[in-house]
C-alpha cells in the first residue's frame, strides 16, 4: 500500500483517538501517526537493497524512484520485514507499551499500536503477505482485496478522512 493511504488511515485513527484521550499535544500525535503509519514502511529498503546494491540506503528521493520503477514487479524484494507480520504486530505493539509507558502520555501506546495495526491490515488487504514470518517464511497468502497502489485506495481513505474531519469538527 502506498504512503498516503497508510497516512490517510493513520489520521483516521488519530482523529478516534482524540475523541478518547483529549489534551495530548497535536506534535505527539501527529509523531506517533508518522512513525507507526508511515515509517514504518522504511524497512522496504533491506529487500530493494538486495537487487539494487549500488543505491545508497540513505538516499531516500532515489528509494523512491526505484519503488515506484518497481511498482509492477511484486517480487520477493518488494516484501516486508517479518515485523510488519502478526508476530511483528505483538512485538511492535509491547515495543510501543514499553516506549510510551514512560513518556508524559502513556496512552500514545494505544495510538501506536492501533496504527500499526492499521498498517498491517492495509498491507495484509493489498498485496503479498508472509503471515507466519519469522517462524515459517514459506506461507504467503495474496488477497489483492485492495489496490496496492493505486488512487482509488488513497481518494477513499482520503474521503473516509475528511468525512471524520468534519465530524470531528462540527459534532
Amino acid at each position: 500500500m502506498d504512503a498516503v493511504t497508510h497516512g490517510s488511515v493513520s489520521v483516521l485513527i488519530g482523529l478516534i483517538f482524540v475523541q478518547f484521550y483529549p489534551g495530548i499535544p497535536i506534535w505527539w500525535l501527529l509523531l506517533v501517526m508518522f512513525v507507526w503509519g508511515i515509517l514504518v514502511d522504511y524497512d522496504h529498503v533491506f529487500y530493494y537493497r538486495k537487487k539494487f546494491k549500488d543505491v545508497p540506503i540513505w538516499n531516500i528521493p532515489k528509494w523512491i524512484k526505484v519503488y515506484f520503477k518497481t511498482l509492477d514487479e511484486r517480487d520477493e524484494f518488494i516484501y516486508h520485514t517479518w515485523l510488519q507480520e502478526p508476530f511483528g504486530v505483538l512485538v511492535v505493539s509491547g515495543l510501543s507499551v514499553l516506549i510510551f509507558i514512560f513518556s508524559p502520555y502513556p496512552e500514545l501506546a494505544i495510538l501506536a499500536s492501533s496504527c500499526y495495526t492499521g498498517h498491517y491490515l492495509m498491507d495484509l488487504l493489498s498485496g503479498k503477505m508472509k503471515p507466519l514470518a519469522p517462524f515459517y517464511p514459506k506461507f504467503i497468502i495474496d488477497l489483492k482485496i485492495l489496490p496496492a497502489s493505486s488512487f482509488t485506495a488513497a481518494s477513499v481513505t482520503l474521503i473516509a478522512f475528511f468525512v471524520g474531519l468534519v465530524v470531528y469538527l462540527f459534532v
